[in-house]
């Protein structure tokens, strides 16, 4: 990554075939990425999202048109916890955008560790078996075996004849991980790592790292812990979904410490923001959008 200079004139910031144009408190720099001529994964269209719960009417200060580009992993970094979700929620197809587009070459995987939608009635059998099905170039691709698969379920005694909604809540947090991890997705989505980070988690880490080699990453997940273990990159946004700072994972970070405010939700309130709440966008005309949130 390469830092050309400054620019004395705020104009909106926007990256777009691997060139940013990064916006600080006074100046602007320009970085000029080396790789610029990868192949994008994700789109983003003249696309703006709700930024504010309460408040449906506002929206994206700019709209965004930019590329994420394949193999970066890249952390969203903003004080906004509704923000997060709002993009989180957009890429998974649970939430339509305010206007825009977003235009994927690949295959985006549910949120990791999400339950994906699942039936809590269905058999862990059976639930494997329905997304293997939903999934199965997915599955064909995967850096990891199905007996790896099992034989890290069984070590948590979550058997195949067992059903979800039957497992305790670290069984489940534990079940739904592995389904995330056994999956290779074009692009990851990672929101919450509460259940990632643990220490409990620690085999279902080292299959994601395999799984990420080559592929695309974007996080909202707000551990710096996480960031630093897992991504390159950083993004970071102001609460009206305006890029404020781009570059490497460790000065995004720093960047973002010094200049943004505290977060106005912690992560581990991120469940209470996903469950029950209105989260259409405006002049959406979606009907059938189920707002229960990722789980």
């Amino acid at each position: 990554m390469l830092l050309i200079g400054l620019q004395a004139t705020p104009e909106p910031a926007s990256f777009h075939g691997g060139i940013v144009t990064v916006l600080g408190r006074s100046s602007a720099v320009v970085v000029v990425d080396a790789t610029g001529s990868a192949t994008p994964v994700l789109t983003f269209r003249n696309l703006s999202l709700r930024c504010d719960k309460s408040n449906p009417q506002i929206t994206f200060q700019t709209p965004w048109n930019w590329e994420l580009l394949q193999a970066k992993r890249i952390a969203v970094i903003t004080n906004s916890s509704f923000l997060r979700y709002q993009l989180t929620a957009a890429l998974a197809g649970l939430v339509p955008p305010v206007s825009g587009e977003i235009v994927s070459d690949g295959v985006i995987g549910w949120p990791v560790g999400a339950e994906g939608g699942l039936d809590s009635k269905l058999r862990i059998s059976h639930a494997l078996n329905f997304l293997s099905t939903v999934y199965s170039d997915c599955l064909e691709k995967s850096r990891v075996g199905l007996d790896e698969f099992w034989d890290l379920l069984s070590g948590k005694e979550i058997y195949p004849s067992l059903i979800i909604k039957e497992l305790s809540k670290d069984q489940k947090d534990f079940f739904f991980l592995a389904l995330s991890v056994l999956f290779s997705f074009d692009c990851y989505l990672i929101s919450n790592t509460r259940f990632l980070m643990s220490r409990h988690a620690k085999p279902l880490r080292s299959l994601l790292l395999k799984q990420l080699e080559g592929k695309t990453l974007l996080a909202t997940a707000s551990s710096n812990r996480f960031r630093s273990e897992f991504c390159t990159d950083g993004l970071v946004l102001g609460s009206l979904g305006q890029i404020l700072f781009a570059g490497g994972i460790s000065e995004s970070i720093e960047w973002a410490d010094q200049y943004l405010e505290a977060s106005d939700v912690s992560e581990s309130d991120d469940d209470q923001l996903v469950m029950g709440q209105n989260l259409l966008n405006l002049e959406s005309t979606d009907d059938g959008f189920d707002d229960d949130g990722f789980g």
